[in-house]
């Protein structure tokens, strides 16, 4: 039967049904254009179809003809209007519709739209529809339990779960499924876990709630939990494989169950296809990919639109754009998702100019900007520092209506930062209407990260006076300025609130108390918050390795890292990162090496440049200083300024000046600016009496206007910031500080200590060089009381 011919319209409605479900939208809507006077189901089957894969501009012209040709649309067409939905501005235009047709008080429609808003954590919106439903039954309820439970208001939650049994209703499987479904709380979900345990319902029992239960411990990384729920399955399904391909520990044994799958003559789906390209990529496994993606070509699977975006996105996260842009090219239909995947993909990158181009391609009648896709532009002009590609997205924003998105605006806050204009972002954060908590970690995280440290407390102080509610992140990013500050006393008091705030075992609240503990040289305190961390809390872990290495502590660093194997925790780079730097810091070069060498061969992970520094740094510490060349060599990334730099450094140290003199032309042509490159290597002639070639260094400096930036201090003495620059004489008390440093110096000497001199390059025509302390720079309070601000 050939496509373009009239079909019978109980047929075509069935043909529709069925591709709209299998994800061929294409063929479904050939069959639908080819139906004579398609009803009101015929309409029903391509709008379900259509909405279950996120087509929401579509779906909501293929409604607006069917109520242009006089149709009646019935709770089935609102439903799936509904459950198209993805963003919030889409479910308020859909629930006024249902509205106006006398659909927004039913409960079938009412659920689904209880659920949009949940989704978009618009609880507010959620409970104005659970309180207008005139039918209230069970599903309604779950809709509004599972609402409460996704957003973290598990007490509110529990209350609706009460009111639930009050009013005679029994859960079922599926308001558990429901309930678990969205959840992204491990602990929570273990409580629905066991009550579904109770009711009967595992094991044995359903396996519609068993693959949910999977799909749980999956979501939230405990990937252990949900292979043992698997286990107990007698007899699992083609969805339970999936979710259990979606519990491998790695790429490779997700690949090999997705084989075994496939030898057994087992059916695998779409959607076993998207966990298992997923799996891969986060592997960076292409290899794998490739032979996914033959599988797919093979089955048909490339017409499915979020199959075809899985291999885009898979190949993206490889680096393999090229493979990426061949499989959009051959997709039958690309929608916003295709397209924002990869210009993500180029941006991520580094390829700015195709990212740029595919966003002006895309703004054409066929695809819709939406907010991810102006998220990766911006991520773009981030990247690249340019602050005239933010401005022209600013004004777009402005133009085309999403300074109403709290998450491109916070983006936007975030950028203007990262490209050097936090003016900008202040001016941004200032104009937002109703200030979210998304606004404000953006301009914390951008306060932080462009060192105005004070600003962002005072900005949190602000925010608790206005009674805006805060995350574990805004707590998390607060103590991170306090970590900065080295304040312990302050972040004492945001742990406390934190705490109080209902924080006290949240993985990012956890992570930045240890850190600012470390930060501020209290490592008993940090152990103390490291105990009472969860167990599964990579980051907790890496930074209390971290810590160690930054204190020497190099064997309770070694010993925490033995630790984390047994408790069968998976490290990462960062792990590994606060490990060579212990033995950096040691001079343990063997066990480095043994280090570097596990990351690949034992956890699959691949060393970055700062693995390489460290290694470098450490080899250049010991005077092996050839190996040190022979590391950046035959490293497999191409070395920063940041890896000559260290090289240059060892061989200041260990006066070689031909290998010192390599490395400093490296480094200035990678930042032609450098004043450490231009100080080191004019040390490194002064050393070696070649003090015309210091003079000549000396007068570059001075031609380029390259300056030695003063180093500084600084001490927090009564709530007042006080700052102290080298050879600083505009201090108000700087004659009493170097009176200080003076004696302090003079004690350091008739100890026999060895003070942080440095040597410095003639000044005038004295051709002999002179020792100074320009850099013993010690903090020293103000020593008049009455005194509390300094210059």
């Amino acid at each position: 039967m050939g496509v373009g011919h009239s079909l019978d319209p109980f047929l075509s409605t069935a043909l529709i049904s069925h591709f709209a479900k299998h994800a061929d939208l294409s063929r479904a809507l050939s069959f639908f254009l080819d139906t004579p006077n398609p009803d009101t189901i015929s309409f029903n089957s391509l709008i379900s179809g259509l909405a279950r894969f996120g087509r929401v501009g579509p779906v909501l012209g293929l409604f607006n003809e069917l109520r242009h040709l006089g149709l009646k649309p019935d709770v089935f067409t609102l439903s799936s209007l509904v459950k198209g939905c993805e963003r919030i501005e889409e479910n308020e235009i859909v629930h006024g519709v249902c509205l106006r047709l006398g659909f927004g008080s039913g409960a079938f429609v009412v659920s689904g739209l209880i659920e949009n808003y949940a989704k978009s954590g618009d609880l507010v919106s959620a409970e104005k529809c659970f309180r207008d439903c005139f039918d209230v039954d069970n599903v309604v309820l779950t809709a509004m339990i599972c609402c409460y439970f996704w957003n973290g208001e598990f007490d509110k939650g529990r209350q609706v779960f009460m009111k639930l049994r009050d009013l005679g209703f029994e859960l079922n499987e599926f308001s558990l499924t429901g309930l678990i479904s969205g959840l992204f709380d491990v602990k929570e979900g273990q409580l629905i876990h066991g009550v579904g345990l109770k009711m009967g319902f595992l094991c044995g029992g359903s396996l519609h709630f068993n693959n949910a239960v999977m799909s749980m411990y999956a979501r939230c990384g405990s990937k252990l939990d949900a292979v043992k729920v698997f286990d107990e399955i007698t007899e699992p399904d083609i969805v339970s494989w999936t979710e259990r391909i979606g519990a491998a520990l790695d790429g490779f044994e997700a690949f090999g169950i997705f084989n075994s799958l496939r030898r057994k003559g087992l059916g695998v789906n779409e959607y076993t296809m998207t966990n298992v390209l997923s799996a891969v990529a986060g592997e960076g496994l292409s290899c794998l990919g490739r032979q996914i993606q033959a599988v797919c070509q093979k089955e048909g699977y490339l017409k499915v639109v979020f199959v075809g975006n899985a291999l885009i996105s898979m190949y993206n996260k490889c680096g393999k754009m090229d493979d990426a842009r061949c499989i959009f090219d051959v997709m039958i239909f690309q929608d916003s998702v295709s397209w924002n995947s990869l210009i993500a993909g180029y941006s991520d990158n580094g390829f700015v100019s195709l990212a740029l181009k595919m966003f002006s391609d895309m703004r054409g009648p066929n695809v819709e900007v939406n907010c991810y896709t102006l998220a990766s532009i911006l991520k773009v002009a981030s990247d690249s520092n340019s602050l005239h590609l933010a401005v022209q997205m600013h004004s777009y924003m402005i133009k085309c209506g999403f300074m109403s998105d709290d998450y491109v605006v916070s983006c936007l806050i975030a950028t203007y930062g990262k490209c050097g204009s936090c003016n900008e972002s202040r001016r941004v954060f200032s104009d937002v209407d109703k200030t979210s908590v998304m606004h404000l970690n953006a301009m914390l995280n951008t306060l932080v990260n462009a060192d105005c440290h004070v600003d962002s407390l005072d900005l949190f102080r602000n925010t608790v006076d206005s009674k805006l509610e805060v995350d574990s992140k805004t707590f998390s990013i607060v103590l991170k300025a306090c970590s900065a500050m080295t304040d312990l006393e302050q972040g004492r008091g945001v742990h406390s609130l934190a705490l109080k705030s209902g924080f006290h075992q949240d993985c990012f609240v956890e992570t930045a108390v240890i850190d600012l503990c470390c930060k501020c040289g209290n490592i008993s305190d940090a152990e103390r918050a490291f105990r009472y961390a969860s167990v599964d809390n990579l980051a907790a872990w890496n930074a209390m390795i971290t810590g160690y290495a930054q204190h020497g502590c190099y064997n309770e660093a070694f010993r925490l890292y033995d630790r984390m194997t047994v408790c069968r925790i998976e490290p990462d780079e960062i792990t590994y990162l606060g490990l060579l730097t212990s033995c950096c810091h040691a001079g343990l070069l063997q066990e480095a090496q043994s280090y570097m060498n596990s990351m690949a061969e034992c956890h699959g992970l691949i060393p970055h440049l700062e693995h390489y520094a460290c290694m470098v740094d450490l080899l250049g510490r010991v005077g092996l200083l050839e190996d040190a060349k022979k590391t950046i060599d035959e490293m497999p990334i191409e070395p920063d300024a940041r890896i000559w730099q260290i090289l240059l450094s060892a061989c200041n140290i260990h006066g070689n000046f031909d290998m010192g003199r390599v490395a400093a032309t490296k480094l200035l042509e990678l930042q032609p600016d450098n004043e450490s490159a231009y100080i080191l290597l004019s040390n490194l002639c002064a050393s070696a009496g070649m003090w015309n070639a210091v003079r000549k260094l000396r007068r570059e400096m001075k031609e380029k206007l390259v300056s030695k930036e003063p180093g500084s201090s600084w001490i927090q003495l009564r709530g007042s910031m006080h700052y102290f620059f080298a050879d600083d004489l505009l201090h108000p008390e700087h004659k009493a500080i170097f009176l200080e440093l003076s004696k302090l110096y003079e004690h350091m000497q008739d100890s026999k200590i060895n003070g942080s001199r440095n040597l410095l390059v003639p000044q005038g025509q004295d051709d002999k060089p002179s020792w100074s302390m320009d850099r013993t720079l010690l903090t020293v309070p103000p020593l008049t009381h009455g005194k509390q601000n300094a210059a």
